[in-house]
């Protein structure tokens, strides 16, 4: 019987001996792999565009953005120029002194995005972009834009 159980004794042996080698192997390239990998450490304040240098650096170096990603950044994009048009529009009448539309008759298109794209459900109608883009033209528009330096609106916004 004792050799019976030497002989299962060394199989069990030569098992643990197979998956240290393959556990050996997978460190060894993986230790590789994480030397051949360059490390950056960004420090900086809030908003001074450490993710940005990121962001960057994979879209230059690496395959871009992904379809799911590109959906993502598509949104962002919508809601910035969504809350940057809603930030100049609102601080118009706030500014002191406040400044005024050059065509009165934008007015309507002001109150559509106070009213409408202030909603937190807005689906951002093909309207909203045209009013967007003829708000925008408007040198009063134009001047609020200018001095917002005087009220807080988003680094994007141009």
């Amino acid at each position: 019987m004792g050799c019976f159980r030497q002989s299962r004794d060394d199989e069990d042996d030569k098992l643990r001996k197979e998956a240290n080698k393959r556990i050996e192997r997978q460190l060894a390239k993986d230790k590789l792999l994480y030397r051949g990998t360059h490390r950056l450490l960004l420090l900086g304040a809030g908003e001074s565009g450490k993710s940005t240098i990121v962001k960057q650096m994979r879209i230059l170096h690496v395959n871009g953005f992904g379809p799911e990603e590109r959906k993502q950044k598509i949104e962002d994009i919508k809601k910035n120029l969504r809350d940057a048009i809603l930030t100049i529009t609102g601080a118009m009448s706030t500014l002191n002194p406040p400044v005024a539309l050059e065509h009165p008759s934008n007015k309507a298109k002001v109150d559509y995005i106070q009213d409408k794209a202030s909603q937190q459900d807005f689906d951002y109608p093909p309207i909203f972009y045209e009013y967007t883009e003829i708000l925008w033209k408007d040198k009063g528009v134009q001047t609020a834009f200018e001095r917002s330096n005087e009220y807080q609106l988003i680094d994007c916004a141009q």
